[in-house]
């Protein structure tokens, strides 16, 4: 209700007001957010369980948005969670501030990206786009596979087929990248992302090496990962950034892959939790434990399948189990995406499916270095004004 609320309230809002925006504290607790900005803890406490453990995956790179009045009054405060969702606190009519869950409205289009290397891959996809996120994506998809310090030429091709969204007229969230080569020397390397959300090479070989196993013996998920959902009887939009796994308490948890704990204490929403960073750039999360195994602390190195800890209820919790979380910097992603395959390679319906991405990549790619498109990018407005969304529509390049 909030948005098309604030939409009514628009005309009494358009005048003497200004948006600042702001980035999100890296390690900055919802409720310390609240304390600063001099807003009632209230906000926090009229939410229910679900909404408050959200307040905890808030990312610490969020672009964030403040409406403020002439007299320095906050009129709304918009703080995305993630590429979907958004928790937006407004003031209303009668003075009160209130909070709740609303869905991003975004952009989405997919480009093809030409770039002739000049220095480091890196550098060159960072100058022609201006995304941190794309160029780290793309060194990433090829780590092991190319060597980024020596054998280029310069303008040997670079060719990036992704998607991206965008909101107030810029890049928002991880671009999803479909297909990638690089020519060294003549010699082509691919990368094509398959419906499972992993690279493979254009034989179906798995490019990533470092997969994980999943944190308890004899799963039971009770819950399973969302970025956004409407609920039909409360009216409102969920997310769940993680998947639950119901067990007794006391069940032992279990290192999902190699790494060293950056975080064990307790939280209001998660209690007791455990995050571990992984070599590949991963970070796994896991809450409401009923205890840590002993020994287990900040910058304790842990094993593939180590016991970490024991199933609970702390925090906001209906009953025992393990919320387990992966993100990816600080965006949460999908902890069953990079589960360990049972097998290696593709057969059958598979096969044909990702024989015929890879075609397609293909056939997209030689377009792409033929035509050797340029990236410009160019912006409009439509004239219409939102409080909540930009009407900025990037057009396809």
């Amino acid at each position: 209700m909030g948005r098309f609320f604030l939409l009514f309230l628009l005309p009494m809002l358009l005048f003497g007001t200004s948006v600042k925006p702001f980035k999100w504290q890296d390690g900055e607790s919802f409720l310390t957010f609240l304390e600063r900005k001099k807003l009632p803890q209230s906000i926090y406490y009229n939410l229910d369980k679900e909404d408050q453990k959200l307040t905890e995956d808030i990312p610490y790179s969020a672009n964030c948005q403040m409406l403020v009045d002439e007299k320095h009054i906050i009129r709304q405060i918009l703080i995305p969670v993630n590429d979907e969702l958004q928790l937006q606190i407004y003031l209303t009519p009668k003075n009160r501030y209130e909070m709740q869950v609303t869905p991003i409205v975004s952009q989405e289009y997919t480009e093809n990206l030409y770039v002739p290397i000049q220095s480091l891959p890196y550098d060159d996809i960072l100058k022609a786009t201006g995304s941190k996120n794309l160029a780290s994506e793309f060194v990433k998809m090829f780590k092991g596979k190319v060597d980024f310090r020596k054998g280029f030429k310069i303008g040997d091709p670079i060719v990036l087929i992704y998607t991206q969204k965008y909101r107030l007229g810029k890049p928002f969230s991880m671009p999803e990248v479909h297909g990638a080569m690089i020519e060294i020397n003549g010699k082509r390397v691919t990368v094509y992302r398959h419906s499972d959300g992993r690279f493979y090479d254009e034989k179906g070989g798995q490019y990533e090496k470092f997969l994980f196993k999943i944190p308890i013996n004899n799963p039971r998920i009770t819950s399973g990962f969302t970025k956004s959902r409407y609920h039909p009887v409360l009216h409102r939009y969920r997310a769940h950034l993680g998947v639950d796994f119901g067990a007794r308490p006391g069940t032992p948890i279990l290192a999902t892959g190699d790494g060293r704990v950056c975080f064990a204490g307790s939280s209001r929403g998660y209690g007791n939790t455990i995050k571990i960073r992984h070599s590949n750039g991963l970070t796994s999360l896991y809450a409401h434990q009923k205890s840590f195994r002993s020994g287990i602390h900040n910058g304790t190195s842990v094993k593939q399948g180590e016991v970490i800890g024991y199933v609970g209820s702390s925090g906001l919790s209906s009953g025992p189990h393990l919320h387990f979380g992966m993100y990816a910097g600080s965006r949460a992603i999908d902890p069953l995406g990079v589960m360990k395959k049972k097998t290696e390679g593709f057969s059958g319906k598979e096969r044909k499916t990702f024989l015929a991405l890879r075609d397609k990549m293909d056939s997209i790619f030689k377009k792409v270095l033929r035509t050797k498109p340029i990236k410009k990018p160019y912006f409009d407005f439509d004239g219409t004004y939102y409080v909540d969304i930009s009407t900025f529509k990037p057009k396809p390049f």
